[in-house]
């Protein structure tokens, strides 16, 4: 059985744990005599732990240079993507890889932040998600920002684009999200609140619901880390992904 070990935090620590439970064929090793096949680690371990395949967790926190290093020095490392597996999302990109929206032509997304989160930090998986949906590079970038705000419009060279906006909660709120993703022949919606991804075509509506949980995501995460490595595969996101996202972020907020 994949022996996998975490290094994190006790409560990021708790939900890997409880993914991997659920996924069964795979478990969290705590023997420190016994060598994992594997480790999740966060931002901050990322270089103290080359040599073995690394999960890192919440990569929006790595600072630049420090990817910088982790690509020269070819480490077998993995980001943790982890909107581009949400439960949200992930029915949103099954029916773009099928062909079922046609020439994506806009996705629109919206994020009440969690507290601890800036709002630099919470448009890292959005900016992600526009890059992987339109599979290419944004050839023009708007931003406004406010203090507890921040929107992002990205055209793409095929006349695609990306309207983004992240906010932080008001006193009461909690954190939420919707994405919609616009192609040629038919529209995908995804809805935090409610759990339900409408596909919309030429004569007819559809809804695909599935239950809220961010073990979904982190179940699809952890598997294709590990799949990646049983089948001596690359996954699909990179540091190189990562390194991107980071260097838009400082040419939009800090630039």
């Amino acid at each position: 059985m994949f022996k996998i070990e975490i290094q994190l935090e006790p409560k990021r620590k708790s939900l890997y744990e409880e993914a991997i439970r659920r996924l069964r064929s795979i478990y969290v090793s705590d023997d420190a005599n016994t060598a994992p096949d594997a480790r999740i680690v966060g931002p901050e371990n990322a270089i103290s732990n080359q040599g073995v395949p690394c999960l890192v967790d919440q990569p929006e926190r790595i600072v630049s240079h420090t990817l910088a290093s982790l690509i020269k020095s070819d480490s077998h490392i993995m980001p943790a993507h982890a909107l581009r597996f949400s439960s949200r999302v992930k029915p949103i990109d099954e029916a773009l890889r099928a062909g079922k929206l046609g020439k994506p032509g806009l996705m629109r997304l919206h994020y009440w932040a969690t507290e601890g989160v800036s709002l630099k930090q919470a448009m890292f998986g959005p900016i992600d998600l526009a890059r992987w949906f339109f599979q290419d590079e944004p050839s023009m970038r708007q931003w406004v920002e406010t203090k507890h705000s921040l929107l992002c419009h990205l055209q793409f060279p095929s006349d695609g684009m990306a309207l983004m906006n992240v906010s932080n909660p008001f006193e009461g709120e909690v954190a939420y999200e919707s994405v919609q993703l616009i192609g040629a022949t038919g529209a995908a919606y995804g809805d935090d609140h409610h759990n339900t991804h409408l596909h919309f075509r030429k004569n007819s509506i559809s809804a695909r619901i599935q239950h809220n949980n961010i073990m979904h995501g982190l179940m699809g995460l952890v598997s294709e880390f590990v799949d990646g490595i049983l089948n001596d595969r690359d996954w699909n996101v990179t540091l190189k992904d990562t390194l991107r996202i980071h260097e838009l972020l400082e040419e939009l907020v800090d630039g």
